[in-house]
């Protein structure tokens, strides 16, 4: 149903300012990246590569020949590597840069002294590598296309509606970028230093041969060839055996082995730890200054379309002649750009006429528009449009822009809008509701819910997971003391919930309520306290109370793949027919369950079982 666009005063549009047409903004719209262009698939494939290039990467122990000192190489694969899972993401520019760069690094480092397993899996990092920057270059590519689509059919360009206020954009992520990038500097510097200072002491220093007689937690036993007993601490202990010759530096009280010089593994902590967003803010706030100062530079594409904004805040925007407002192109937040503006011109009002509450009055209607600026992925608009008393108002890209996604439509109901904040069904859950009701029958027997197959075989290989982690993590506690390479080893422990709760998450529903059963407790829930039942966007399930409180299933799926699969979980199913069951009484089970039918929490299970592994592991 098409409707009439509150319309722009003829004044605010630029002279021979064309009209977006649907055909001009549906083939725009279908120069969008293609699905494997996606950057998921980019970080999956660089997480899995070097994750397996790391496990099997032969690490050679300490010695004369080969001592263990600073690895700056390592630091800078490390960073990269890091670095690239979320540059392939929100930064393809530097992404261009950073994997050939990890590529060389990995094929003139790695590849000459590798095994062959160790080659193959360094070969499979720089083949991800070769597809993370193929996928970005395309969705840069598909910017240009874009670029050239709008200039195409703006024709010439116009001036801007005005000045826009001083260029401010990228300021802040420059500064911080600034204060990181100093440390980080301070870092290396302070490294270097200290890896100076160790080299001038060494020159310095006696040497001395020794035969090691035993070995602690983090040092050595040793009795030099004049047959004193002395100990040197050491990072790697377990390198050197019982009987062996080793070479020691002395210099007065210092000393320590020529296999393992000064490494300043701290300092390269605290490089990465602040170079890696010093870098990424860096190239946002240049990429933001060059956006902004490319849109103040006149002439620029000029094209008439229509917009509206929703309760949410996004502005939407359709071609000139989408009057029913059914194919937005894209959305994005935006914010005034004139300099001297007030605020006093806004899409939104208060009312009010409550004095408990005021709730935000939002101009959903759809208006005509001047659209300033080429629109892709990140770039920079402007808008001249009107206000809710439809006076000419210059709007700027406050956000990132994003394509329009199927089903993702501009929320206008500010019923609905209520509801979804609330979780109270409206009028479309209501449907649902009783599309579903239609299918069910009443039944004297409670119904329940759980995990299936799928579910299960992943809760079991997070178990396996954290088990043997522990166990690791226990053996290498007890034959080389604590190293802060097995600390990331304690984070396994957070999996025991999630694969507690694949395993045997449980919902019943009987003629009293619904029995939550999750992976510590299980909940019993009068109906008549039951408020909602949903699925996320994040994939897991929420269950409100009228008290306020929520019980929680978190990480059970994932719904863009669901949909994109066309699957219908279990978890999906429950909280379907749930709120089936709380908007139609007449279906609910008439029985009670027993309490057998409870359910089992399998978190205290699972923590006594990983406690055994550790046990075994510590006592065997």
């Amino acid at each position: 149903m098409s409707e009439t666009p509150v319309p722009i005063p003829s004044g605010s549009v630029p002279t021979g300012t064309p009209a977006w047409s649907s055909a001009d903004a549906v083939q725009w719209l279908q120069t969008r990246p293609a699905g494997w262009v996606r950057p998921m698939w980019s970080v999956l494939a660089l997480l899995v590569t070097v994750g397996w290039a790391i496990a099997v990467e032969p690490e050679p122990p300490c010695s004369d020949a080969v001592p263990c000192g600073t690895d700056w190489g390592g630091m800078v694969q490390i960073g990269l590597a890091v670095g690239l899972l979320y540059w392939l993401t929100r930064l393809p520019e530097l992404t261009l840069i950073a994997a050939p760069a990890l590529a060389g690094i990995v094929a003139w480092v790695e590849l000459p002294s590798a095994d062959s397993m160790s080659r193959a899996a360094n070969v499979a990092v720089i083949a991800a590598l070769a597809f993370g920057w193929t996928a970005a270059r395309e969705r840069l590519a598909t910017r240009s296309r874009q670029r050239r689509l709008t200039e195409r059919a703006a024709g010439m360009g116009h001036p801007l509606p005005g000045p826009v206020g001083p260029l401010r954009r990228g300021t802040l992520p420059l500064a911080a970028a600034l204060v990181l990038c100093t440390v980080a500097a301070g870092g290396v510097l302070l490294g270097l230093r200290g890896i100076h200072g160790d080299e001038q002491r060494a020159a310095r220093a006696v040497r001395t041969t020794a035969k090691v007689i035993s070995h602690g937690e983090e040092s050595v036993q040793l009795r030099t060839d004049d047959a004193r007993r002395i100990t040197v601490d050491s990072y790697y202990p377990e390198d050197y055996g019982v009987g062996g010759t080793v070479t020691v530096l002395e210099d007065g009280s210092w000393r320590r082995l020529v296999a393992e010089p000064y490494d300043a593994i701290g300092w390269q902590l605290l490089v990465l730890a602040t170079a890696l967003p010093g870098l990424s803010l860096l190239t946002v706030g240049v990429l933001a200054r060059r956006r902004a100062a490319a849109l103040r530079r006149a002439p620029v594409p000029a094209l008439r379309v229509l917009e509206r904004t929703d309760h949410e805040g996004r502005t939407w925007v359709y071609a000139a002649d989408d009057s029913s407002g059914r194919t937005p192109l894209f959305a994005c937040f935006f914010a005034a750009a004139l300099p001297d503006g007030d605020g006093s011109a806004s899409r939104i009002d208060f009312d009010d006429n409550d004095e408990e509450e005021e709730d935000p009055v939002v101009d959903t209607r759809l208006h005509e528009a001047v659209m300033l600026g080429a629109p892709y992925d990140g770039g920079e608009l402007l808008l001249v449009t009107t206000d809710r008393d439809g006076h000419p108002i210059v709007i700027r890209t406050a956000g990132r822009l994003r394509f329009a996604r199927t089903g993702k439509d501009p929320l206008l109901d500010p019923h609905a809008l209520k509801a979804a904040r609330s979780d109270i069904a409206g009028p479309r859950h209501q449907d649902r509701a009783d599309r579903i009701a239609a299918t069910l029958a009443p039944t004297s027997h409670p119904l329940r819910w759980g995990p299936g197959s799928v579910a299960r075989t992943a809760g079991l290989a997070f178990t396996a997971g954290v088990a043997a982690g522990i166990a690791y993590f226990t053996r290498s506690l007890v034959t080389d003391g604590f190293g802060w390479e097995i600390l990331p080893l304690l984070g396994l422990l957070i999996w025991i919930n999630l694969a507690a709760v694949l395993l045997n998450w449980r919902v019943t529903a009987d003629s009293t309520g619904l029995r939550l059963t999750g992976a510590w407790t299980v909940r019993h829930v009068p109906w008549e306290q039951l408020r909602a039942a949903r699925y996320t966007d994040e994939g897991s399930v929420e269950i409100r109370l009228s008290d306020g409180s929520t019980w929680h299933l978190t990480g059970l799926g994932e719904p863009r793949l669901e949909r994109r699969l066309r699957v219908r979980p279990s978890y999906v199913r429950m909280v379907e027919e749930v709120t089936t069951l709380h908007l139609h009484p007449e279906l609910r089970p008439t029985d009670r369950c027993s309490p057998r039918d409870h359910g089992l929490p399998l978190g205290p299970v699972l923590l006594f079982l990983v406690a055994l592994t550790t046990a075994a592991a510590l006592f065997v």
